[in-house]
């Protein structure tokens, strides 16, 4: 421990302080880092995780899996001509030391009406970056919170949908024992648009962060063949196919990296096949990175046509002169493989619009949050978004009878 307060104290000495904290203005919640830093400085531990934890209760995880390149490291001035100061890692000592040293400590009701508020119950459908934000801040407001959520226990995404070697399941117990007793907790529980509707009965507000489970499908013959999975399913389920098979990633998010870099982890011959070139990829530098580092191997510029027993069809692909992506005429080609595994992205059970027609709105006191408004984004992002939506809900409440906008 010793050794590595060492090592971060002498990066944190490499913070310029800049004034107009470009940092901070790149992170989506807006930590304020120079003050971190700062503290860390002093060796105020504890009252600088305290910061972090209440700006961000996610704070551990996104020190762990947040997109620092285009974020806090993105805009840190050392970056122009050198490297970026490497807050996450400071964030992370401060967070495990936080949770650690204060996992007995409930959230303490800091609002002046929290008499008044525990009165009024909100119940939270999800209990993932989203759903655990607007929890904490609501039971943070002295109401009264149960999160629901149809998985055996919290995180949503980020326990069930990034790999082990990313984001170990100890940093999410650890963060679980922080906050239990914040919200009542009600698993494996799955509901619909009626059950939904009929959750006003019980309680003052709902908020709804379901998140993005439901695999976008890839409309091409053979995605009924058995050797044929959606990313999400194989990280979620920790499908295994065993050993020295040739599998192939169709898609190339963080998602597809993740279910990649898992299937070489299993010992197999993994390539992700993605139309375009990898510069152009949605998934984030490092991710890429540590993907060929692992010895996952692209191919580019390559299209899907069909599945078939063999392996896929394949088709190769250019960008014209206008920049656009075409498809070679009579450039099929059979890749063969034993496993083929789809990752192009997903979505919700629920549509805003299906919600909207069967009058669950803010209107009515429902609220919508996270990826099931913004479609799959970041850990941070979902956290704010938790965040706001929990002021939304509490100026509803508290003006309720109003016209409320």
């Amino acid at each position: 421990m010793k050794e590595i307060e060492k090592i971060l104290q002498e990066e944190s000495n490499r913070c310029l302080k800049c004034k107009n904290s470009p940092c901070k203005n790149g992170c989506p919640i807006n930590t304020p880092i120079p003050e971190i830093i700062t503290l860390f400085q002093n060796k105020e531990y504890e009252k600088a995780g305290e910061i972090l934890f209440e700006n961000n209760p996610m704070s551990l995880i996104c020190s762990l899996v947040c997109s620092f390149e285009s974020q806090c490291m993105g805009s840190c001035i050392r970056g122009i001509k050198g490297k970026s100061v490497d807050f996450p890692k400071i964030e992370n000592f401060l967070m495990k030391k936080y949770l650690e040293e204060n996992e007995e400590k409930t959230v303490e009701n800091k609002n002046k009406n929290k008499n008044k508020n525990k009165n009024k119950k909100i119940a939270v459908i999800g209990s993932g970056s989203a759903g655990l934000a607007g929890a904490f801040n609501l039971a943070n407001n002295g109401y009264d919170v149960t999160v629901y959520d149809n998985n055996e226990k919290i995180g949503g995404m980020f326990r069930y949908g990034i790999p082990e070697f990313r984001l170990a399941k100890t940093n999410i117990d650890l963060l679980e024992k922080k906050i239990n007793d914040s919200y009542k907790f009600v698993n494996n529980t799955s509901f619909n648009i009626e059950k939904i509707s009929e959750l006003k009965n019980t309680y003052d507000a709902v908020l709804i962060s379901t998140g993005t489970w439901t695999p976008k499908e890839l409309k091409i013959e053979g995605m009924e063949l058995e050797h044929v999975s959606y990313a999400i399913d194989y990280l979620k389920n920790n499908i295994n196919f065993g050993k020295n098979k040739k599998v192939v990633v169709i898609g190339a998010g963080n998602v597809a990296m993740d279910a990649a870099r898992t299937a070489k982890r299993q010992g197999n011959d993994v390539v992700i096949a993605y139309r375009r070139d990898i510069e152009s990829s949605p998934a984030t530098k490092v991710e890429i990175e540590d993907s060929l580092g692992d010895g996952v191997k692209f191919l580019t510029f390559v299209s899907p046509v069909k599945i078939v027993p063999e392996g896929i069809i394949l088709e190769r692909t250019y960008y014209d002169d206008n920049n656009k992506l075409q498809n070679i005429k009579n450039s099929q080609f059979l890749y063969s493989c034993n496993n083929v595994i789809i990752a192009v992205s997903q979505t919700s059970e629920f549509s805003l619009e299906l919600l909207e027609k069967n009058s669950i709105s803010n209107e009515n006191g429902y609220f919508y949050a996270g990826d099931l408004v913004s479609g799959p984004e970041t850990v941070v992002k979902a956290s704010l978004s938790g965040k706001n939506n929990a002021k939304l809900i509490d100026n509803y409440l508290t003006k309720k009878g109003e016209s409320y906008v």
